[in-house]
């Protein structure tokens, strides 16, 4: 299975999560992000991740992870670009492989995933490169969800 990558822009990522950036003339873009969802000892972190390898088109996904407690949210440190895969849930919860989505941030740009949204582990077009996350962690419970594709998925370059 193969999947072309897309300019990442918040009316395609919307079932996903925010793309984090400003838009239009307003002082301020609210963002719609929820750290937390009813579960006892969530608190939010915050780290700083660094990718020190670069990613190449063609590339190979063959992980993808969610957190079912709380969203999760990249901004690079630097104008940099990087790869952002993601998909929806079956209704047994598994993902739905038949509808991933690639997408390439460009400088200026981060994102929030939503609560339960399967996505790629973090990569970047540009590096090294560093990352500030944030997302809610408890000690009760396990915020980190991880499944192997049984094959992996390819990412080609865009027109």
């Amino acid at each position: 299975m193969s999947r072309i990558v897309q300019q990442l822009k918040q009316a395609d990522f919307v079932d996903f999560g925010d793309v984090i950036e400003h838009q239009g003339d307003q002082r301020r873009r609210a963002l719609s992000i929820d750290f937390t969802h009813e579960q006892d000892g969530m608190r939010r972190a915050f780290w700083v991740s660094k990718v020190v390898a670069a990613t190449a088109l063609p590339a190979e996904v063959k992980f993808l992870e969610r957190h079912p407690f709380s969203d999760q949210a990249f901004v690079p440190l630097r104008d940099t670009r990087f790869l952002v895969v993601t998909c929806p849930s079956n209704p047994d919860g598994s993902p739905d492989l038949e509808q991933i989505h690639a997408y390439e941030a460009g400088p200026g740009q981060g994102v929030i995933y939503r609560r339960n949204v399967w996505h790629a582990p973090l990569s970047a077009f540009d590096a090294p490169v560093e990352f500030f996350v944030t997302m809610g962690v408890t000690e009760k419970a396990a915020n980190d969800e991880f499944y192997e594709l049984p094959t992996p998925v390819v990412i080609n370059p865009g027109a």
